[in-house]
């Protein structure tokens, strides 16, 4: 048999191999979007919006639903930003004002007149007397600390009943936490028992029910220690909900992804006329 070699030339141009036959064939116009499984998978949903609220709802184009949650996430994280951040200043300046108008010198001092007044017995008295006699107030913490046994203090205050116009009640409810700490800050401008240790109380030895008695160092500072609360409880309050933002949009894309399907699935029966119309519920 004899091959014209137009022939051959033939056969052997057809099965050369060139590099685009090596290129993989893919269709990028019909290819999923990376989101694909949270529109698909009700899992995938949940997680989604748990991690981004609204996300598995954008995914699923439930555009006003996903623009709620988004919404409400940068509300919250707004307000919790500067919830943190006022409290932060405010505690500073209470602070602040604390350390330069309330000494704990004062407060002993006022002891151990607040027992010779009222004809006091205290085991602790006496020593405390001879170990603040001379002391005066600098309104300075770290100088006003060094010059009172805190300790010998807190004792005294164990056995100190409170005085009030009409009788003795019972002990001191509480004694000196340390300097510097959350409970000191929050008790000095809170008991009525702290407030003969700011400068601008008045000689008095017995204690009345309403504060009546308190210096306004006292109110002012109490109301400077409940703006950063207020401040703090509202930061607080804001993670709380920022919390149920993730759980409520990461069940309702749950759920949107589960009727989505349903409904899918239920159409496809109906116009499918070989098969006999099935309903599921899947859960």
């Amino acid at each position: 048999m004899i091959v014209s070699s137009s022939t051959a030339q033939t056969v052997q141009t057809s099965q050369e191999i060139t590099i685009d036959d090596l290129k993989p064939n893919i269709n990028y116009a019909q290819s999923d979007p990376f989101y694909q499984p949270v529109r698909e998978k009700a899992g995938w949903a949940l997680l989604s919006s748990a991690v981004i609220p609204g996300s598995g709802q954008a995914a699923n184009k439930k555009w006003v639903r996903a623009g709620l949650y988004f919404l409400a996430e940068a509300v919250m994280v707004g307000v919790y930003l500067k919830g943190s951040h006022d409290a932060r200043v405010e505690e500073r300046r209470y602070k602040r004002f604390a350390n330069n108008n309330w000494s704990v010198v004062n407060y002993a001092q006022w002891l151990v007149e607040y027992h010779e007044q009222n004809n006091l017995s205290n085991s602790h008295i006496n020593d405390l007397e001879q170990h603040i006699e001379g002391k005066t107030a600098d309104y300075n913490p770290e100088s006003d600390w060094s010059k009172v046994d805190i300790e010998l203090l807190r004792n005294v205050e164990r056995n100190t009943p409170f005085v009030y116009p009409e009788h003795i009640g019972n002990n001191f409810s509480h004694v000196m936490p340390d300097y510097g700490s959350q409970q000191y800050y929050e008790l000095i401008s809170k008991y009525y028992q702290y407030g003969p240790g700011w400068n601008d109380f008045t000689a008095q030895y017995q204690l009345n029910w309403d504060g009546s008695g308190m210096p306004d160092n006292f109110i002012l500072g109490a109301r400077l220690a409940n703006d950063f609360n207020d401040s703090y409880r509202l930061a607080g309050n804001m993670v709380s909900f920022l919390i149920l933002n993730h759980i409520i949009s990461a069940f309702d894309a749950f759920l949107t992804v589960k009727i989505k399907n349903r409904k899918l699935e239920t159409e496809t029966n109906l116009l499918n006329p070989h098969r006999t119309f099935t309903l599921k519920f899947h859960f």
